[in-house]
C-alpha cells in the first residue's frame, strides 16, 4: 500500500538521493507535493509561517535545490529578481539595491544586477536580454535619460514583460506606468530648507545636476517650494549645474566662491557626493566649512557622518525602498497601480550649526 504523502509523519526517514525531489521534501515535511512546492514558491501568499518554515528546513535538511527550468515552465517565471542600476557605483543605488537584495534573500529568490548607465536605450536593450531568463521581476532604479521615441519602446518592454506573467516595480522616480515606491525627493528637499530656516540660514545657493531627470527636477522642485513658501531669497544666478559627482560638487562651490555674493550662507548640493567635493572646495578657498560656509548634502549615504565636520543630510530610507520594491513583487498582482512612498528625514550635523553659535 502507498501512504498517503498529506498524513506522512513529519521528519519521517526518506532514502538519500543524489539529488532530493520535491517529494522528497514533501515526504520529509510531512505535506503534500503540491503545499511543498507553495511553501518553497516566495510568491506564494496562502501558505502560514509555520508550514513555510518546515517545509524549508525539510528542503535545507536534503540539500533539496529546486528545478529553475520546471517552475519556469509551471509557473512562467523563475525564482530570480533583475535590478536595473544606471550607476552601480553611486551611493545612491547601491544602498536600494542592497535592500532589494537583502529582502530578495529572506523570500528565497535571487537578485541579479545589470547596468544601464543612466540611458533608457540601454534598459530597452537590458529587459530584452532579462525577458530571456524569465526573472520573477524587475526593479528599475536610478535616474534615466533619452527621447521621448525611447521612453516609448521602454514601456512598450516592460508591458510585453509583465503579459507574460513578469511584475516590474519602480524604485526612486514616479515615471513609468508600474507599480512604484516613491523616493521622497520634493518633500526632503522642502523639509530640510525649512530645517536651515530654522536654524537661522536664509540665503542658500544650490548646486544642482547637469543631468535632467526626474530625480534631479524632484529635488529642484522642493528646494524651491521649501524657500518660497517661508519667504527666503532664492536667486537662480548663484545656482550653478555641474555633474553629480564629487569633482562636480568641487567644481561648482569653486564657481560659486569666486562669484558668490557676500550673503549666501549655506550650499545646497543634490547629492551627498557633491557636498563632500563641496567642503574641499571650501577649505581649499581658505574657509572652514560649517563655520564660514554651511553645507548640506541630499541622500545620507553611508559616510556622510564620518567626513569633518560631519554632513547635514536628508535620509531617504533608500534601503527600505529596496526592500518595499520587492515586497510589491511578493504581494498579489492588482489591475491597480500601487504607489508606495517613504518617509524623509532630515539629519542636522556639523556643516550647519546654528546660525549665531560660536564660530571661533
Amino acid at each position: 500500500m502507498t501512504s498517503d504523502p498529506t498524513t506522512a509523519k513529519p521528519g519521517s526517514d526518506v532514502p538519500r538521493r543524489a539529488t532530493a525531489t520535491l517529494s522528497d521534501v514533501a515526504r520529509a515535511a510531512g505535506v503534500s507535493k503540491a503545499s511543498a512546492s507553495r511553501a518553497l514558491n516566495p510568491g506564494s501568499r496562502h501558505v502560514s509561517a509555520e508550514l513555510r518554515a518546515r517545509v524549508r528546513e525539510a528542503a535545507r535538511r536534503l540539500g533539496y535545490q529546486p528545478n529553475s527550468s520546471a517552475r519556469a515552465t509551471t509557473t512562467g517565471t523563475t525564482a530570480m529578481v533583475v535590478v536595473l542600476v544606471s550607476d552601480i557605483s553611486d551611493p545612491y543605488n547601491a544602498e536600494i539595491t542592497h535592500g532589494v537584495i537583502e529582502r530578495a534573500g529572506e523570500a528565497g529568490l535571487v537578485a541579479t544586477i545589470a547596468g544601464t548607465d543612466h540611458a533608457i536605450d540601454d534598459e530597452v536593450r537590458a529587459v530584452r536580454m532579462m525577458r530571456s531568463l524569465r526573472p520573477s521581476a524587475m526593479i528599475l532604479t536610478g535616474t534615466r535619460s533619452g527621447s521621448a521615441v525611447s521612453r516609448a519602446l521602454l514601456n512598450e518592454e516592460l508591458e510585453r514583460y509583465t503579459r507574460e506573467r513578469g511584475r516590474v516595480v519602480v524604485a526612486g522616480d514616479d515615471e513609468l506606468p508600474f507599480d512604484t515606491v516613491v523616493v521622497p525627493r520634493r518633500r526632503g528637499a522642502a523639509e530640510l530648507v525649512a530645517a536651515l530656516h530654522e536654524l537661522g540660514y536664509r540665503s542658500p545657493a544650490v548646486i544642482l545636476p547637469d543631468r535632467d531627470a526626474v530625480a534631479a527636477r524632484e529635488w529642484e522642485a522642493g528646494v524651491v517650494e521649501g524657500a518660497r513658501r517661508l519667504g527666503l531669497r532664492f536667486d537662480y544666478q548663484v545656482a550653478i549645474r555641474v555633474p553629480t559627482t564629487r569633482d562636480g560638487g568641487y567644481e561648482g562651490t569653486a564657481r560659486l566662491l569666486r562669484d558668490r555674493p557676500g550673503d549666501v550662507d549655506v550650499v545646497l548640493a543634490a547629492t551627498d557626493t557633491m557636498a563632500v567635493g563641496a567642503m574641499s572646495a571650501i577649505r581649499d578657498a581658505g574657509l572652514r566649512p560649517g563655520t564660514d560656509l554651511g553645507v548640506a548634502g541630499f541622500g545620507d549615504i553611508e559616510g556622510t557622518e564620518d567626513v569633518t565636520p560631519s554632513l547635514t543630510s536628508v535620509n531617504l530610507a533608500l534601503v527600505q525602498a529596496g526592500a518595499a520594491a520587492v515586497e510589491c513583487v511578493l504581494r498579489d498582482s492588482t489591475a491597480d497601480r500601487r504607489m508606495v512612498e517613504l518617509q524623509a528625514r532630515v539629519v542636522i550635523r556639523g556643516t550647519t550649526p546654528p546660525r549665531g553659535a560660536d564660530r571661533s
